[in-house]
């Protein structure tokens, strides 16, 4: 499986190119690094786009800063149709409240068009830890202020920022130990260096699976179909908890709505798509498929909610 997908990513590493239709190149702008699990999977989009759509579909990457450059330059293109984005949930709903001079502002200069795709985090302990729920986890935090640490990959990241919301719906104390990135983090939570931490599904699947740490629940409101067996955090007592990693597609300020119509349109039908459902399970996600209109409505809802833990948990960026 590991190699299948490394040969994915090379294989998909190149801009998706046809020749045109009458119409100029779509750049899908892709504001991550190459052959992460979001990129593999808007260059299959683009695959399954260009011919529905009639025109050479480019993914371009313009990585940088959590994902905000690629953004800021989508925000400032020209609203002719040739240019979108891919938003996560990182740049488009929580890097406002990070950083107070971000060079976009997403609900004035960004057009939602759809969101496509989810993935929850897990919480996961190391083995050692006596905590096998929710509950558990509650009810030792409450006994020990501020003498559970938790490990992220890093300051503002969602998986700091999922325990800072954990943290403000349980009224709990806990003491953040922040990484750079999620792999020192995981190593030491194996090691049991640190006994806890939230992260997603493709970082610590295979850590689960072969039992080297243990799951006590998922971000999602419901529970995740890659661990049914894994109660949710909502469901075990932490009422209104929700959290889920996300991508999406976002177009300049003033993108006509025709435009964003007809893409939305046909990111819809290959959602339907049972191969393309197979290929986003590859990378843990799951087709969540909402309207350019419930989109819109839904970023509001999350800018909002994560200003709220950021200013909380007054958390700080490097």
């Amino acid at each position: 499986m590991i190699h299948r997908r490394l040969l994915l990513a090379a294989t998909l590493a190149a801009p998706v190119r046809v020749q045109a239709q009458g119409r100029g190149a779509l750049r899908i702008i892709m504001p991550f690094p190459p052959g992460q699990g979001s990129d593999i999977l808007m260059r299959l989009l683009a695959e399954r786009l260009q011919g529905p759509l009639g025109q050479p579909v480019v993914v371009e990457n313009r990585a940088g800063a959590g994902g905000t450059l690629g953004m800021e330059y989508a925000a400032n293109a020209a609203p002719d149709g040739n240019t979108i984005v891919m938003g996560g949930s990182g740049p488009t709903t929580i890097a406002g409240s990070l950083f107070p001079r971000l060079g976009y502002d997403t609900l004035r200069d960004l057009t939602p068009i759809a969101l496509i795709a989810s993935v929850p985090q897990l919480f996961i302990v190391n083995n050692d830890f006596p905590v096998r729920s929710i509950q558990d986890l509650v009810a030792r935090a409450r006994a020990n202020p501020g003498r559970i640490f938790y490990a992220s990959s890093g300051n503002g990241t969602t998986q700091h920022l999922n325990v800072e919301l954990f943290k403000t719906l349980t009224g709990t104390d806990l003491t953040h130990v922040p990484y750079r990135g999620s792999g020192p983090a995981l190593a030491d939570l194996v090691a049991g260096q640190v006994p806890f931490m939230s992260d997603t599904l493709a970082a610590v699947t295979d850590l689960v699976r072969t039992g080297r740490v243990r799951a006590i629940g998922v971000t999602s409101k419901e529970r995740s179909p890659f661990f049914p067996d894994v109660p949710t955090i909502a469901e075990q007592g932490v009422a209104g908890y929700e959290s889920v990693g996300w991508i999406s597609l976002l177009g300049p300020r003033g993108l006509p709505d025709a435009q964003a119509a007809r893409i939305e349109r046909e990111v819809e039908a290959v959602l339907r798509q049972p191969d393309f459902q197979a290929r986003l399970a590859d990378q843990a996600f799951t087709a969540t498929f909402l309207n350019r209109h419930d989109f819109t409505a839904f970023i509001r809802s999350e800018i909002t909610k994560w200003a709220g833990v950021v200013r909380a948990a007054n958390v700080k960026v490097d």
